[in-house]
């Protein structure tokens, strides 16, 4: 896939290749996305990742690719537009995703964290 550079935006070409794990080195998908293959699918599960999000101004992506978006984005410290490549998007759509699957987590999740077990966790059994 070639990338055109114009005053400091990265913009894809319109047709573009799409992300498919599978098609992944099982290698490769571990420093990408911290995790094996088969250790996606199983997270999305375990998470009840939905099959695929839809953005506010009409943007769908497969809940897979979504996953793994935030997942490349949270293992090392990079920019969206380092992300261009790996899933042929452009930056504000690859922003606006990423976002809606943290936001997805959060309101799926977020009472694991902020609901303790006071009786587990009070100060006289830790």
């Amino acid at each position: 896939m070639t990338l055109k550079i114009k005053k400091n935006r990265i913009t894809v070409p319109n047709l573009r290749e799409f992300f498919e794990l599978d098609n992944i080195d099982e290698a490769e998908c571990e420093v990408q996305f911290r995790f094996k293959n088969h250790g996606v699918p199983a997270l999305a599960r375990t998470m009840d990742v939905p099959g695929r999000f839809t953005c506010p101004q009409g943007t769908i992506c497969n809940g897979m690719e979504a996953l793994c978006m935030l997942l490349r984005r949270f293992c090392y410290p990079c920019r969206y537009s380092d992300l261009v490549s790996m899933f042929g998007r452009p930056v504000p759509e690859l922003s606006m995703i990423t976002y809606q699957v943290v936001d997805f987590i959060y309101d799926q999740h977020a009472h694991r964290l902020t609901q303790w077990n006071d009786q587990l966790l009070s100060p006289q059994c830790l």
